[in-house]
């Protein structure tokens, strides 16, 4: 049994090693190359540059959204998941009130299935659209733009440093200034985008077909 640990702990190893590790740095040096350069070349103050890569990474969130097309299956449970609500309605027309409740378990029971299925789906594709992003971009920010390396060319670990007596918190983090940014962002295209209609009508015109 030892052994066999030995043997994944020596693959896993090897894999971060060899392979993770590699492309995360040679990755890194590319997006600093494309993004950090040409704004330390234009001089753009830290929380600046903290901006523009909030944002980029908001848009990016929204660009993998868009890819796993998170908008269309959300529809497309909620309109499921409607017909089915509305198909126990006919159960309600049988006389025999075992039948009723036996129908109406089986059909309770599918509707649970199907949702802790829809959650499960749901919390796997917001992870990739959200989490897996804001994470990976803050991981590289630390390694390229760790606090001590701030505080050393700015004189502070802080992004915005806040006056004395500001109730005993002295600034604003690298990770919660990002996360104040691209949340705005996230949030401002929920608020104006164009969200999709269930379709109601065409739901019970075919219930009532």
């Amino acid at each position: 049994m030892n052994f066999i640990i030995n043997q994944i702990t020596a693959v896993l190893d090897w894999i971060f090693t060899d392979i993770v590790v590699p492309v995360f740095s040679a990755v890194s040096r590319l997006l600093e190359f494309l993004i950090l350069k040409p704004m330390d070349a234009a001089h753009f103050p830290f929380w600046l540059e903290l901006t523009v890569i909030a944002s980029l990474t908001a848009l990016l969130s929204l660009y993998i959204r868009k890819l796993l097309r998170i908008d269309e299956k959300e529809a497309a449970f909620q309109e499921a998941f409607l017909a089915r609500k509305q198909a126990q309605e006919f159960i309600k027309d049988i006389d025999d009130w075992k039948k009723q409740s036996v129908l109406y378990d089986a059909s309770d029971k599918e509707l649970d299935e199907e949702f802790n299925t829809y959650l499960a789906q749901r919390f796997s594709r917001y992870g990739l659209t959200y989490l897996m992003p804001s994470f990976l971009v803050l991981f590289w920010l630390d390694c390229t733009r760790p606090a001590w390396k701030l505080e050393a060319e700015t004189g502070s670990p802080f992004v915005i440093n806040f006056p004395p007596n500001s109730f005993g918190i002295p600034g604003i983090s690298v990770p919660l200034f990002f996360i104040i940014v691209y949340l705005l962002i996230i949030a401002g295209y929920f608020k104006f985008r164009k969200r999709p209609r269930i379709k109601l009508s065409e739901l019970s015109s075919q219930q009532k077909s």
